[in-house]
């Protein structure tokens, strides 16, 4: 008898995953890791100490790493809207004892309301990350809260993560403020020309450096040392820097209209610098935080 809910070993700790799920899932029980590549960028820009915001955390292959990476003296806030989905982010912050992450099942977007989010059902086989209102895989919703960035009293914010299936420009509309006054590093999908142009132009007026950050999804020196690879296909994000902050070297630099990504009919392409060469520090004057 199949369990639903298997438990499995990974990477970074155990995690409850629907078997039923095409990516994360799956990631997790035949490779034992979920994009690492992000997680290697992630090791070089969060410390001990910082306070991380996670929108789309789904069942926490990465909100495992980042409680354990800021440490005792940091928190993560992890923001999950799918009710099952959110479900197993709750088991796996227990199973993994992350006692400094705050779980939240809301949506984040550019105000604070309610709203219809698709329901998919655990039973059948579907990418349970990729659930979005953008996107008619169902008819079946339930009503969910929706909030913004602006719209939370935090005295503190280090590390911003958005994995929000298309909704990235709301995103950054409600958190304008926030990321205007504290000046986090903020990493994004960019799945679309629109976005990737939007965002740009969002981050240049607040004085930030937009790069390319373009990972395959399966990875040879995966932790179970599985070498089939199940998805042939890649993530395509963005990360955003403060210049007065942080340095880069060894990605490419995005910017409005460029040619860098194609983004064509059933088919992206690139001409990036590959993942494995992104250096992110902070600025000589920074000095190094002692949590």
């Amino acid at each position: 008898m199949t369990t639903l809910y298997p438990l499995v070993a990974a990477r970074h700790g155990r995690f409850f995953v629907n078997s039923n799920d095409t990516y994360v899932g799956q990631s997790l029980r035949r490779y034992g890791e979920w994009s690492e590549p992000e997680i290697a960028l992630f090791s070089q820009i969060v410390r001990a100490g910082d306070v991380v915001i996670e929108a789309g955390a789904n069942i926490g292959s990465h909100t495992i790493w980042l409680s354990k990476q800021v440490g005792e003296a940091g928190s993560v806030y992890a923001f999950e809207p799918a009710r099952h989905t959110f479900q197993l982010l709750c088991a796996n912050l227990i199973a993994n004892e992350c006692l400094n992450v705050r779980a939240l099942q809301q949506a984040v977007g550019s105000t604070v309301c309610e709203l219809d989010f698709p329901v998919l059902d655990p039973r059948q086989a579907w990418n349970f990350g990729g659930a979005s209102m953008k996107k008619n895989w169902t008819p079946v919703t339930e009503r969910v809260r929706a909030t913004s960035m602006d719209a939370m009293p935090l005295q503190r914010i280090d590390f911003m993560k958005a994995d929000v299936e298309g909704f990235e420009i709301e995103f950054l509309k409600g958190a304008a403020e926030t990321i205007a006054a504290h000046r986090p590093v903020v990493y994004l999908e960019i799945n679309t020309a629109d976005v990737r142009d939007e965002t740009v132009r969002f981050f240049e007026r607040l004085g930030y450096s937009c790069s390319y950050y373009i990972t395959p999804m399966f990875s040879p020196e995966n932790w179970l040392a599985d070498a089939q690879d199940i998805f042939h296909d890649y993530s395509f994000d963005m990360l955003c820097t403060p210049d007065e902050r942080f340095v880069t070297s060894g990605l490419t630099r995005a910017a409005v209209n460029d040619n860098t990504v194609s983004y064509l009919e059933g088919q992206m392409k690139w001409a990036t610098l590959p993942w494995q060469s992104a250096r992110v520090s902070l600025q000589p004057s920074i000095p190094t935080r002692i949590a």
